[in-house]
């Protein structure tokens, strides 16, 4: 059976390609949107700023979803091979506590030093209101990598439950996100603002709590399940599942109310896309799933090319937190070096694109490295 599926690693590739897009603006034209449940949400006076920001939307719901796609995936290939379930829980469990601890000791201080730059003269979105820090406050994080592997653990714990359970835990959790969130707009206590509420809780700043990322996760690991048991049926309706989460978010925004958790600003098409990422509303992760199903059915059918071991797609696809870790210290590093002041948005994306074109090669020798150890291995968890 087909343990390894080439267009996802493609797709997880254009994810991270995508998300390097993001980083470059943050730190060469220190410019970055805030997309918060309550305080802070950016607005736009025009396109160019707010697609710079919106097609990156499609990283964290798509990372989150494939990570739950290849829990499954990388349990029932343990189980062919011979390991019990047990041992499958253990070593997920493991690898998400070695992402968070990563996240905590590598990722942290990027967030820290990223706060000592100079900030660009003239931002290219307004928020409407005081983001939850304003840096009068210490604070530490509990941003991508430690939400990342904090799901990865309860996920690991849902591998004890039957598949039909995992789309359950799912639909429980958006119902959790669109219920439970404090009229006061305030995160709460540090428990609640990791589980639920981002935002600045007891000197913690909370970005991806657990339990509206988990909802995406367990979805991903239900479309694995599927996919496996079907793998023609999956390829040939791929398509449709992403269009038709599309459409639902394009009928919950329109129909405004629950899912949305904040409602446009005005009538144009801009607010119409800006959505809650923090935390992501029914809304925003159903759009940006979505496109990313209707990307990997392209991937799918695509010339053989896109998914050759060589394909850039293929090399940062299967390198995914190599790449993120070395491509934010570059990019902090050149924001130091190269950018005292900050940058137009346009050198922001050069500066993406030479990121892009130094990390090629470092990756693919990483990755040689990684695939040549056995399954076992630390460097497997990495």
């Amino acid at each position: 059976m087909q343990t390894r599926y080439s267009a996802v690693d493609a797709l997880r590739g254009f994810i991270m390609i995508l998300m390097a897009i993001d980083h470059a603006s943050a730190f060469l034209a220190r410019q970055h949107s805030s997309e918060f449940w309550a305080g802070a949400m950016s607005a736009y006076t025009s396109a160019f700023p707010f697609l710079t920001r919106w097609i990156t939307h499609l990283c964290a719901p798509g990372f989150f979803f494939l990570v739950g796609a290849g829990i499954y995936w990388f349990a029932s290939s343990r189980r062919q091979s011979g390991w019990t379930q047990s041992q499958t829980i253990r070593r997920t469990a493991v690898r998400g506590l070695a992402i968070l601890t990563i996240g905590q000791l590598l990722e942290n201080p990027v967030l820290f030093l990223q706060s000592q730059m100079k900030p660009a003269a003239v931002s290219l979105s307004q928020v409407t209101a005081p983001p939850p820090i304003d840096g009068s406050d210490l604070y530490w994080g509990f941003i991508t990598l430690s939400g990342l592997g904090a799901v990865m653990i309860v996920c690991a714990l849902l591998l004890r439950l039957p598949s039909w359970d995992w789309l359950l835990t799912s639909a429980a959790c958006v119902i959790a996100t669109h219920s439970l969130l404090p009229v006061s707009g305030k995160p709460g206590p540090l428990w609640m603002a990791l589980l639920l509420t981002p935002g600045l809780s007891q000197h913690v700043f909370v970005v991806y709590p657990i339990i509206p990322w988990l909802a995406i996760a367990a979805a991903g690991m239900y479309f694995a399940h599927w996919w496996q048991s079907n793998p023609t049926t999956a390829e040939n309706r791929i398509w449709i599942i992403g269009l038709a989460l599309v459409l639902a978010a394009i009928a919950l925004r329109a129909a405004g109310g629950w899912g949305n958790i904040r409602p446009p600003r005005d009538a144009g098409w801009i607010e119409f896309l800006n959505n809650v990422k923090y935390p992501p509303s029914l809304v925003f992760w159903t759009m940006a799933v979505g496109i990313d199903l209707l990307v990997l059915a392209l991937l799918v059918r695509a010339p053989q090319a896109f998914k050759s071991e060589t394909s850039p797609l293929i090399v940062f696809g299967q390198t995914p937190l190599f790449f993120y870790l070395v491509h934010f210290y570059l990019l902090m590093a050149a924001g130091f070096a190269f950018f005292p002041e900050a940058g137009p948005l346009e050198q922001a994306y050069a500066g993406w694109f030479a990121v892009l074109i130094l990390l090629y090669p470092v990756c693919a020798r990483y990755r040689k490295f990684k695939l040549s150890k056995p399954p076992e291995s630390f460097w497997r968890l990495l």
